[in-house]
């Protein structure tokens, strides 16, 4: 037996087959998690896996990890302004902050290029409270270039510093000069 579709047939079907389509949910767009870094013009474009904002104050942009049971905490702040825009000064300021510090062991620097151009990494460990910490630091401009950004991530210096640093270095991939208002 043959079937033939007429046009009063049509009609129904293409309007059950448009709205089976439309019943599928929607994607939302993603939040924007966009982060004003205080005192700077940037912003964080995006938070790294597994951290989270516990203070945005005139002191700097504080995360910590979403795990409290993992410790640390990482600070995106201005450097002291007595440093001006030397980043090669703020690393060996860096060093000697370090090293001044009880059991202060200096574990060494590296240029970077970042999204905001020239950047510095710098490393070291220490005893803080009576428990050994690593603090890793950057260093890289602000986008008017006339300050240093510095961005510091204290942590308790056990099996996971890679891992820790590369949260440092997934922030620093993050930063971006902040959009300008609507207007």
């Amino acid at each position: 037996m043959r079937h033939v579709l007429t046009s009063a047939m049509i009609v129904p079907l293409l309007v059950l087959s448009t709205s089976a389509c439309s019943r599928q949910p929607a994607e939302t767009p993603p939040e924007d998690l966009r982060v004003a870094v205080p005192g700077t013009t940037l912003e964080l474009a995006a938070l790294p896996e597994g951290m989270q904002v516990a203070s945005s104050t005139g002191e700097g942009l504080l995360l910590v990890p979403t795990d409290a049971g993992r410790g640390g905490r990482l600070l995106i702040s201005l450097a002291p302004g007595e440093l001006g825009t030397n980043l090669q000064e703020a690393v060996r300021a860096h060093r000697a902050e370090i090293e001044g510090r009880p059991g202060g062991a200096y574990l060494g620097a590296r240029e970077l290029v970042g999204p905001l151009g020239t950047a510095y990494w710098s490393r070291g460990r220490y005893t803080l409270d009576g428990r050994e910490v690593e603090e890793a630091a950057e260093f890289t401009l602000d986008p008017s270039r006339t300050r240093i950004v510095r961005i510091v991530y204290v942590y308790p210096a056990d099996g996971d510093s890679a891992e820790r640093v590369q949260t440092l270095l997934d922030v620093l991939g993050q930063l971006e000069p902040a959009a300008a208002p609507p207007t």
